[in-house]
């Protein structure tokens, strides 16, 4: 009965015959159970039953249908020992009073049988994704380090074509989830990434370098990271997503890595104001190439704007009006539209943040540009303190 419902589960002929064993002991332990006076004692699962929840676990058989199995041989044995009891010369009564006792006594054998197994294979399941993710995670290492440079490698790690373009995507999350679902909630949100991505029903590569993160890689052909925030939407359950940029190839697989990992090292710089739950390499324009080193690029930052880089709401009402004035090529009118100002505001504040500065705008104009953007994705973190007021 449990085979005709369930065929999966004696799809290997080496589960099957654990699975066959598994069945009988586990009859014979009920049979035993029941020729004893007190049925109030506990119910070992039998050994092989263990082997069997194991053998499931490794081979990724839904928990569900390992307790649906259960269910079935449980429905079974009823029915085969109550048509058992009818058959005697016993009166309708007696039989009812015997199918009461039964049903009480199967369901508390299978509960706690069931108990045992689930147990075995939650151990078992989480030791061998453990296992199977450390196995990977060397693969995609070597990868990653060019130890290995076989584009069949990568087909075979990822189970998706070299040539495909994909991107490279890191979650992670902090303290404040908990440990024990630590994993499933990265898991989780990496889905959300997937399907924000509208990779469709294609593979997506994981691996877990730590118990807070996920490197992964998703064929992807394009990257818009507006149309992205907004099919995430703000549910992230404390988890924050950087990106990169699609690339085919093994090439492709390192580079947009890389892009990822310094897109988090970005967000993981910023201040807590200017916390993002996306970051995604291609809004960090020339910011790329010096943001990992967050030390070095804070002096360059405050070099570049001067008295403009301080931490208050003067400056940052400047440095807004010049991020908007710049980024709209010189335009007034544009950078009025834009922050719903006079264009004689918008005039005369840049006046005043050249003032601040020390010196005109147009002097060092993209390092101003790429130090603006700077202050838009990380605030405070390179920022000059602001100065106490004067008593």
């Amino acid at each position: 009965m449990i085979t005709a419902t369930l065929p999966e589960l004696v799809e290997d002929p080496r589960t099957a015959e654990v699975f066959r064993s598994t069945v009988l002991d586990n009859v014979m332990s009920a049979l035993r159970a029941l020729s004893t006076d007190d049925q109030t004692e506990e119910f070992p699962a039998p050994p092989v039953a263990f082997e069997f929840a194991r053998r499931l676990a490794q081979q990724g058989v839904p928990i569900t249908t390992m307790l649906r199995a259960y269910r079935i041989g449980q429905a079974a044995f009823h029915q085969r020992i109550i048509a058992w009891i009818a058959a005697r010369d016993v009166t309708a009564n007696e039989v009812a009073d015997a199918a009461m006792a039964l049903s009480s006594f199967t369901f508390s054998f299978i509960d706690r049988v069931s108990e045992q197994v689930v147990t075995a294979y939650l151990r078992e399941r989480d030791t061998w994704m453990r296992h199977r993710n450390t196995l990977r995670l060397a693969r995609v290492q070597a990868l990653l380090d060019g130890r290995n440079s076989d584009a069949e490698e990568l087909e075979a790690v990822s189970g998706f074509p070299a040539t495909l373009p994909m991107v490279g995507v890191v979650v992670w999350c902090g303290r404040e989830t908990g440990e024990p679902d630590r994993l499933g909630v990265l898991e989780r949100h990496l889905a959300r990434v997937a399907s924000a991505l509208d990779t469709g029903p294609r593979p997506v590569l994981s691996v877990a370098p730590d118990d807070s993160t996920l490197w992964a890689w998703i064929p992807c052909p394009a990257v818009d990271p507006v149309s992205v925030a907004d099919r995430m939407g703000e549910e992230a359950d404390g988890v924050r997503t950087a990106v990169g940029e699609p690339g085919a190839g093994l090439d492709g697989f390192r580079l947009s890595h890389r892009q990822a990992r310094q897109a988090q090292s970005i967000a993981l710089a910023a201040d807590p104001a200017h916390a993002s739950p996306l970051m995604v390499s291609s809004q960090l324009g020339p910011l790329a190439l010096v943001g990992a080193e967050v030390e070095d690029l804070r002096a360059w930052v405050q070099s570049v704007l001067g008295g403009l880089a301080a931490d208050d709401e003067h400056c940052a009402r400047m440095r807004a009006t010049v991020w908007a004035y710049l980024s709209s090529g010189h335009s007034l009118n544009t950078a009025a539209a834009e922050l719903h100002l006079h264009k004689n505001t918008i005039q005369y504040r840049i006046r005043k943040a050249e003032e601040v500065r020390g010196r005109p705008l147009s002097e060092g104009r993209i390092d101003v540009e790429v130090a603006l953007l700077a202050c838009l994705l990380l605030g405070s973190t390179v920022l000059r303190p602001a100065q106490p007021p004067h008593p």
